[in-house]
């Protein structure tokens, strides 16, 4: 386990899939939730090279279909430390044979955390360490306390930055995309949490969510999220979860045709030989609603 301790933020992250394992700021409070197995055993996965699952748990490439599981490779994967101080840390997934039995790609994934005040930055950079074009999807996935410290029995929202009331799309039965758009939940940007809205799954935000929003309780400090480059949410979380996922995506999940591959998924990247790319996502705890 590798911990970083700040003036306002300490966290620990797990070897095991790069992931977050808490968020506790200067005065003790955890932010994130526990990943109590008896409810849902995760806490931040990251999402890659899929996201969601695939039709029979075969994803298409190039012609031959690979067994993948839900969410790809990355969150079932051990990291290996690369460089670590006081204030960040670097984490690094390459290809191995087991990532090339459902992902049949060279790449190297580095995951960095980094600590300034009360914001913790992630940043994935995604290298294509081959010589073939190569298409992945990426996603974060962090699951932040519903209701939050203190916030207990008052309402909870997520604010939109850009004030918009974006449609939505649903998964299937067998989690799957479905193809319908569904009338907005949001009314002038704002959700208010119900867990009546995820009896059918996530909530699937495919353009319109914008690059910034915030999350908590009227008159509570909540959690503002910041994903630049990502152009598509997920809301999640199990019935009666005591935590809310908002995730941030570039790429959505499979639709229900397994004859999809997966360079023409919706937001796919395809990312050249010897080329990277960055995705970032900061996550500012203690701050207050926006005006």
């Amino acid at each position: 386990m590798i911990q970083l301790r700040g003036d306002a933020l300490t966290i620990t992250i797990a070897e095991l899939g790069a992931e977050l394992q808490s968020v506790t700021d200067a005065q003790g409070q955890d932010w994130l939730w526990n990943g109590n197995p008896a409810i849902w055993a995760g806490r931040s996965p990251l999402l890659f090279p899929v996201i969601g699952k695939h039709p029979d748990g075969k994803v298409l490439i190039d012609g031959k279909r690979y067994p993948i599981k839900s969410h790809g490779v990355a969150r079932t994967s051990p990291f290996q430390l690369v460089t670590q101080d006081d204030a960040a840390c670097t984490l690094r997934l390459t290809d191995n044979d087991e990532t090339r039995q459902a992902y049949p790609f060279a790449f190297a994934l580095d995951m960095t955390y980094r600590l300034d005040g009360p914001a913790l930055t992630l940043t994935a950079r995604i290298a294509n360490t081959g010589t073939v074009p190569m298409p992945f999807c990426f996603g974060y996935h962090p699951a932040v306390l519903w209701p939050l410290p203190g916030a207990d029995g008052l309402p909870h929202r997520i604010h939109l930055g850009n004030g918009a009331s974006p449609r939505h799309l649903r998964l299937s039965a067998d989690g799957q995309r479905a193809p319908q758009s569904h009338a907005s939940v949001f009314e002038d940007g704002v959700l208010t949490l119900d867990h009546a809205l995820f009896v059918d799954d996530a909530l699937i935000i495919a353009e319109g969510a914008g690059h910034h929003l915030w999350y908590g309780a009227d008159g509570w400090p909540g959690v503002a999220v910041d994903f630049p480059g990502m152009p598509h949410l997920g809301i999640w979380t199990k019935p009666n979860g005591p935590y809310i996922c908002i995730e941030p995506w570039h790429g959505l999940p499979s639709p229900s045709d397994p004859d999809e591959p997966l360079d023409k998924r919706a937001g796919v990247i395809l990312l050249a030989p010897g080329a990277a790319t960055e995705l970032p996502m900061t996550l500012t705890f203690g701050v207050p609603k926006p005006s």
